[in-house]
């Protein structure tokens, strides 16, 4: 027993140094005999899945209380865990793994495993040949009007990668045409199955949450509109798209999938847009529901945030590919499409799979907005100030916040919602939510979300006549925080509370069924959606973003963290925040602990991909 121990973490839990799930899991390694490192490793652990990893490097790491000293020495620590009963070796069924000095919960060791299998299954296929016709310039189904002579039409090498393997990832940022890209894709894929006289291939869309899996549906229906083909194919592509967890099958109360290599889910090939959002278990989960022959494609862009859960599967994923550099065999199949370029150093599997689109359509190369992202993601730091200082109207910088800064922007906020409450549908009310965000870098304190939200509410509930503390009203925008599969709505999902044709209140939110109105009561855990989290935001644009940093530096803040948030912008951009803060910001890389990329890197591939 480590009384002393346990009783230094229940300080750390009632400082607010730690959580009460570290110490939970501290006592239950306690009550089962666990050594002293072994009640800090589940603990350590516990805090590092929180922290978004999948595991813990202990060399990096060492373990401690935090805000204490190291327990003891790395190495130290370390031989004891090799001595633990509590912790095993990969293959034993024990609560902790020990790989590599890298120490897991055992469930993560799991997950990661599992999709590094799935994966490398995936990579092994032998590339398809790819007929150049239906991706050349003359006649075929690119438009190529945009692109000079001799230049790299990157979406068409996107899809002529995700044709030659089972396997692909199309990065790009926001206005790349990753959607445009795939949408013909799948155009090439129905009429060469047409052409050899089989059936249309199975194709499922899916995304992380709702509104990502709706606004896919948007972008499918519109490309469609726009692309000149038969109707049998337009028909083949499918016009829903589904959350991940309903794809394969993960229902209320279990994290147990209905597909797995078991029953492989009926699929012929897998789309899934803002792959960043997705995270460890559900794409170990998602890798293993595929059926043998299917394809999976992942829609994303490597520069934004990760997923708030553990893992950071597509930016490890697009690790160490370098951008557009294949392997000689992959630029020699893919001919006149590609430039020749160095192939990735180290050698690494995914190379050839991981292509990243260039050009964006929504920012031109002139755009502000377009320049202030592509010099966040480089981390100019002089760019980034002299853009912000030239004082263009799409970009403004409001150097100073605090009391008297958040007030008058609630105030600015709640006279843009005032006509919220009377609009004449439930879509103009949900279209009208992509006008304008008011997007925080944090949740709690001063400035982060839940602060502003209450305030928002507060100058929204004066102006209409309400009662202070008034929590249900016409022109409430709401956003859910838990899954809930009978509703089908999902965490993210943001609706906005309108009154009935029957004097009744309805939430209304574009769900996987179509636009429908819950009765309040039947919503799942939600709050105001006035102002939320950068994070909360991924997978939605608008024409207009304000995007709040906190006053003081904070170690949440990273390069990502901003340039997800402006890329929110599709017209204007006000970053309300001190220098100081936004270039420790910059400064500041998001970094995720993993042993996915060294699984691959170990793992042989057919030599001939």
């Amino acid at each position: 027993m480590n009384p002393d121990l346990i009783q230094r973490l229940r300080q750390a839990v009632s400082e607010g140094r730690a959580q009460p799930l570290e110490l939970a899991m501290a006592e239950w390694a306690d009550r089962h005999g666990g050594s002293a490192i072994e009640v800090l490793a589940f603990a350590a652990c516990i805090r590092a899945v929180a922290e978004g990893h999948s595991c813990l490097p202990l060399a990096d790491e060492p373990l401690a209380i935090p805000g204490e000293a190291p327990f003891c020495p790395a190495d130290e620590a370390l031989d004891s865990l090799r001595r633990g009963r509590l912790v095993g070796t990969p293959g034993e069924t024990r609560p902790l793994v020990l790989e590599n000095e890298r120490l897991y919960l055992h469930r993560y060791w799991q997950y990661e495993q599992q999709l590094a299998e799935g994966l490398l299954a995936l990579l092994r296929h032998e590339p398809t040949v790819v007929p150049p016709g239906p991706l050349a310039r003359d006649g075929g189904v690119f438009d190529y009007s945009r692109i000079p002579d001799g230049a790299v039409h990157w979406q068409a090498v996107a899809a002529a990668v995700a044709m030659r393997h089972r396997f692909a990832v199309i990065s790009g940022g926001p206005g790349t045409g990753k959607t445009y890209t795939v949408l013909r894709l799948l155009r090439v894929l129905i009429e060469s199955a047409r052409a050899r006289n089989e059936a249309a291939p199975l194709i499922r869309l899916a995304a992380p949450t709702g509104k990502a899996a709706a606004r896919m549906v948007e972008s499918i229906k519109t490309g469609l509109a726009s692309m000149d083909c038969d109707r049998a194919v337009a028909d083949a592509v499918p016009l829903d798209a589904h959350t991940l967890h309903r794809l394969v099958g993960i229902g209320m109360g279990t994290t147990r999938a209905r597909y797995n290599r078991d029953n492989p889910l009926p699929a012929d090939v897998v789309v899934v847009d803002e792959a960043s959002m997705v995270d460890l278990p559900m794409m170990a989960k998602l890798t293993d529901a595929l059926a043998p022959q299917a394809r999976l494609i992942l829609l994303g862009d490597r520069y934004q945030l990760s997923s708030v859960e553990s893992g950071s599967v597509l930016a490890e994923l697009c690790e160490s590919t370098g951008v557009n550099r294949f392997s000689p065999s992959q630029q020699a199949a893919l001919g006149p499409l590609a430039v020749s370029t160095p192939p990735a150093e180290p050698p690494y599997p995914l190379a050839d799979h991981v292509v990243t689109l260039q050009i964006s359509h929504r920012f031109d190369a002139g755009s502000d907005v377009g320049q202030l992202a592509q010099a966040v993601n480089e981390g100019d730091e002089a760019r980034v100030l002299e853009l912000l200082a030239d004082g263009a109207k799409s970009l403004q910088h409001e150097a100073a916040n605090g009391d008297a800064v958040y007030d008058r922007l609630s105030a600015d906020m709640a006279q843009h919602f005032e006509t919220l409450g009377s609009s004449q549908s439930p879509a103009d009310a949900l279209a009208f939510l992509g006008r304008r965000a008011l997007l925080c870098a944090l949740r709690v304190g001063p400035g982060g979300s839940v602060d502003m939200n209450r305030r928002i509410t507060d100058h929204v509930t004066r102006q209409a006549g309400l009662a202070p503390n008034t929590r249900w009203y016409s022109g409430r925008p709401i956003m859910v925080l838990r899954n809930d599969y009978r509703a089908g709505l999902f965490n993210g999902d943001t609706g906005v509370c309108l009154r009935h044709e029957t004097g009744q209140l309805r939430a209304w939110f574009h769900t996987e069924q179509g636009l429908r109105g819950f009765m309040p009561t039947a919503l799942p855990e939600h709050e105001t959606a006035y102002a939320f989290t950068v994070h909360k935001s991924q997978g939605s644009e608008f024409d207009q973003v304000n995007l709040l940093l906190p006053e003081r530096d904070n170690a949440l803040l990273t390069r990502e963290l901003l340039y997800t948030g402006l890329t929110r912008a599709r017209d204007s951009l006000q970053i309300i925040g001190s220098e100081a803060v936004l270039l420790q910001a910059l400064r500041r890389r998001t970094r995720r602990y993993s042993g996915l990329r060294g699984r691959l890197l170990q793992a042989r591939i057919n030599p001939k991909s």
